[in-house]
């Protein structure tokens, strides 16, 4: 028999679900005003969605907070924000691609709605009422019920690291640059080995005894690749940083290579990058037409020699001449990066004769430093030291995702002020 009298000593709380905790989607609201706050919690408690879980607007923390509350749609108020494009491009890069990520702005430009909607970002000029606010959410939670499948989902940006010759440091890059985007800018990042014979980019990752995936009928059901058996082919290395090496078996690596990009299509709306390591030993031709038409970012590799010098000559041209052609007017950032891994002695072109043969600048120049070979051996990545080396790769990492890069901070200065 049911004793109303037990039921009247519960506490108030047991009655109502905690916020954020009912049944809907997981929520949470970024806001940097108490009004943006106020009218947020009152339209979703107003149509009948759970309230989102409220903390101030801190740009470093938000993406520990999404994967803290494995949220799936977030309310972020830029309302004052300086520059709310950049903001949105830095946010985008470290959040993951199944958000559904609602932007409050003031910024009332047709070019700012388009570049949020080439982002993935919904975006609500202010200040708004609460009844256009709550039709608004019930769009963009309706959208996302609907495309909770692989359809419409952000997907990952695509950087290579292309290495001009053999043993500039790609595979290195490539392996410092997955930790710096899994560790310090919190994203999630897929490693993408092309060597299919060989190659010590699982060792840079820190994995011990992974041999190379070699495709079955079992695992591709019966030769043909869906999401659940790409899933089956990546190998996790930490919560936010997963690798995919294939190897031969009877076909040949150019044949891979079309397999490896069958594989990315299933895999890229589930992580923020995918790190291709084209070193130079990779065992097929590795065509710039290719290249343009899947990668957002590439990023040369070159050491300071003359063979290597017109190698990537060579490339720029062949890029350049693409560029110039009908289908290639999507945007592909190229990076180049000039790698000092050898003492001066052994260079036989300075870096101001490469940017005047090249005819472009040199974007980062990674220092020699004699024991870079000893903290590679001992397992420690460069980046996650104070060495010259390491902040120049920081530098690239901020460089691909589009942050600026603080200047050096002179520790006196002897200017005089002209109150003086």
């Amino acid at each position: 028999m049911l004793d109303f009298g037990d039921l009247l000593k519960k506490e108030t709380t047991d009655s109502e679900p905690a916020i954020g905790s009912q049944h809907g989607l997981k929520s949470l609201q970024f806001f940097r005003t108490e009004e943006v706050k106020i009218l947020v919690d009152e339209t979703f408690r107003f149509d009948g969605h759970s309230v989102p879980i409220s903390y101030a607007y801190k740009f470093k923390d938000i993406p520990t907070q999404v994967e803290e509350h494995n949220a799936q749609l977030v309310v972020i108020d830029l309302v004052g924000c300086p520059d709310t494009l950049k903001e949105c491009r830095q946010l985008s890069a470290r959040l993951p691609s199944y958000l559904s990520v609602i932007i409050l702005g003031d910024v009332d430009a047709i070019s700012v709605i388009r570049e949020l909607k080439s982002l993935g970002f919904y975006y609500l000029f202010w200040p708004v009422d609460k009844i256009e606010l709550a039709e608004f959410v019930d769009t963009v939670v309706t959208r996302h019920i609907e495309a909770n499948s692989l359809h419409g989902r952000r997907k990952a940006k695509r950087i290579g690291v292309i290495g001009m010759r053999g043993g500039v440091g790609t595979t290195m890059l490539t392996a410092e640059l997955s930790w710096i985007l899994s560790n310090d800018k919190q994203t999630s990042c897929l490693v993408v080995d092309h060597n299919y014979l060989s190659s010590n980019l699982d060792i840079f990752l820190g994995i011990k005894n992974r041999e190379k995936r070699r495709l079955n009928d079992t695992e591709t059901g019966g030769g043909e690749i869906d999401q659940t058996s790409s899933k089956n082919l990546v190998t996790r290395v930490s919560n936010r940083l997963d690798y995919l090496a294939l190897g031969l078996s009877d076909e040949r690596s150019a044949d891979l290579d079309e397999m490896t990009e069958l594989v990315l299509n299933y895999l890229a709306p589930d992580t923020n990058f995918i790190l291709d390591d084209y070193s130079a030993s990779v065992g097929f031709d590795i065509q710039p037409r290719n290249l343009l038409k899947t990668l957002d970012v590439a990023v040369l590799v070159m050491e300071p020699t003359i063979s290597c010098l017109r190698e990537t000559a060579a490339m720029l041209s062949k890029m350049k001449k693409l560029f110039e052609e009908p289908e290639y007017k999507r945007t592909v950032r190229i990076i180049l990066v000039l790698n000092n891994h050898r003492a001066s002695r052994f260079n036989s072109v300075t870096q101001a004769e490469v940017e005047k043969y090249l005819d472009v600048p040199v974007n980062i120049v990674l220092p020699y430093e004699i024991t870079v070979e000893e903290a590679l051996l001992n397992g420690t990545y460069l980046s996650a030291g104070k060495s010259k080396i390491g902040t120049q790769i920081k530098h690239l990492c901020s460089r691909i995702i589009g942050e600026e890069i603080a200047p050096k901070r002179k520790l006196f200065s002897f200017t005089r002020s002209s109150s003086e």
